[in-house]
């Protein structure tokens, strides 16, 4: 079914902007109560996220609250619209006062992820990918390195590694959506889920999204492509600049 792709873009801008305003205002990051690692900070934020998006007459799914549906989601246009969010990525980097955290949203729809948005909640950069048109930051095309050796690479982790995967450099900066921004872009060559847990569809749809328009590798832990027939199904990724350096740390995490 056609979209309107300005719109969406439209509605993410909008739902950026009001969580930065009020996530800069100052929200308490002491725990909310809720589920495991929430603060109060991501329910105000998803609370702002979910009036927004649901006023359009899309559905969301959101880390803070699982799925909200629009009043009439039978006769809204945006029927086939789901909206993945995580309304503040990186939270508890938040809560200690590191300056590394974001709004990451993804339009799947007819459940393939067409649009995607990063915003940096602290820089207010924002990465944009919409599929079949490529990536842009701050509307400005980007692309991933060409490093293809994992010697060379410097490399982005989710979770902690139980052996040397052999890169140049490793980092972990507590936001994952951000950090898929930064292969979409060169500034880490690939990132790699080494969590036992695995990272979520609201961590990582938006950000993959730009990554594969900007021209980088996805892969799955068991090798095939990220799919989201189920958007509660978490998966482990490598994402790579390369189709080199994806396969090579694939091969080195898990055989």
């Amino acid at each position: 079914m056609p979209y309107d792709s300005e719109q969406i873009i439209h509605v993410f801008s909008e739902t950026a902007d009001a969580i930065a305003e009020r996530v800069s205002g100052g929200v308490s990051w002491a725990k909310s109560g809720g589920h495991k690692g929430q603060h109060q900070g991501d329910v105000d934020a998803d609370e702002i996220g979910i009036e927004i998006i649901t006023r359009q007459g899309m559905t969301v799914y959101s880390e803070e609250s699982g799925y909200t549906y629009p009043e009439t989601p039978e006769t809204s246009e945006w029927a086939n619209v789901v909206v993945v969010i995580d309304p503040v990525d990186g939270s508890t980097n938040a809560s200690k006062g590191i300056p590394f955290y974001s709004v990451s949203l993804c339009a799947v729809v007819d459940g393939v992820p067409a649009i995607g948005m990063v915003r940096n909640l602290v820089s207010g950069d924002t990465y944009l990918g919409q599929a079949g048109l490529g990536s842009t930051k701050n509307g400005k095309a980007i692309s991933p390195s060409d490093v293809t050796e994992i010697s060379k690479a410097i490399v982005g982790i989710n979770g902690y590694p139980s052996k040397y995967l052999g890169w140049a450099q490793y980092r972990a900066f507590g936001s994952a959506a951000l950090e898929l921004c930064m292969v979409s872009e060169g500034s880490l060559d690939g990132y790699i889920d080494l969590s036992k847990a695995s990272l979520a569809s609201w961590d990582v749809l938006g950000g993959l999204l730009i990554c594969r328009e900007s021209g980088a590798t996805v892969l799955c832990q068991d090798g095939s492509d990220y799919a989201i027939a189920d958007l509660k199904v978490r998966k482990r990724i490598v994402v790579a600049g390369t189709q080199e350096l994806a396969r090579g740390l694939h091969r080195k995490a898990w055989g």
